[in-house]
């Protein structure tokens, strides 16, 4: 879905919020706002649990597993406090039930109590709002230089791992944006929805970034220098 076909503003609204949404846990997913999520759902609670909110408020709250859910996943197994809170803004249902929808992220919410556990979990949540950056353009344009640098150092072969975004976004977005891209450990992208101060989490994406194209420039050194070799020999 292409995010200039929706009414950000409309979506985002959260005039009149209960503070009340339902929790869907999973263990891959963390949801951060201003990105989209589609979910293919076919569990019969989490059916029930789309059904039941596109007559409210479309509002779910994306809650990533703690280790050990495996033992009870049937149940309700524990979840991190603090999840991703985001709005249905497309869905299809299919003659078998299932459906897909599409998400998305509107805030970071923290759980401050489950008031319902069957047949999924309902939550009252307080918004977390971000403590914003006074040097915001000078972090932005740090993540834009290293983001040119490490699209740079990729060959062609690994071009699929370039990163293509609009780096004039607000920090807070780009941030999040970007840890939704370029982290793969659902437990780092928990540490980032978790940190509500944006310089902070800027810090982590600039460590990450330069971290990444060190590595890569380092390996791609020392492959040319054993290509060098083979060839003079």
């Amino acid at each position: 879905m292409d995010l200039s076909a929706l009414d950000i503003k409309d979506v985002c609204n959260l005039n009149g919020f209960s503070g009340t949404i339902p929790l869907f846990p999973l263990s891959t997913v963390v949801f951060f706002p201003n990105t989209l999520l589609p979910l293919h759902v076919f569990e019969p609670r989490y059916r029930q649990m789309v059904h039941d909110v596109s007559k409210s408020e479309g509002i779910i709250g994306m809650a990533l597993l703690k280790p050990g859910w495996e033992a009870n996943y049937y149940g309700n197994p524990e979840v991190f406090d603090v999840v991703g809170m985001g709005r249905i803004v497309s869905s299809e249902v299919f003659g078998d039930g299932r459906i897909n929808i599409v998400l998305y992220g509107l805030k970071r919410v923290k759980i401050i109590e489950v008031m319902k556990e069957s047949p999924y979990r309902v939550a009252r949540v307080e918004l977390v709002e971000n403590t914003r950056c006074a040097s915001e353009e000078t972090y932005r344009s740090k993540i834009e230089e290293l983001i040119t640098k490490w699209n740079f150092v990729l060959d062609e072969k690994q071009k699929a791992h370039r990163i293509n975004i609009n780096t004039r976004l607000p920090l807070d977005s780009l941030t999040d944006a970007l840890a939704t891209l370029i982290f793969s450990n659902v437990f780092d992208k928990q540490s980032l929805l978790e940190e509500p101060d944006v310089k902070k989490r800027a810090e982590t994406i600039i460590k990450d970034l330069q971290t990444r194209i060190d590595i890569i420039s380092v390996t791609s050194r020392k492959r040319n220098e054993i290509i060098k070799k083979r060839n003079l020999n």
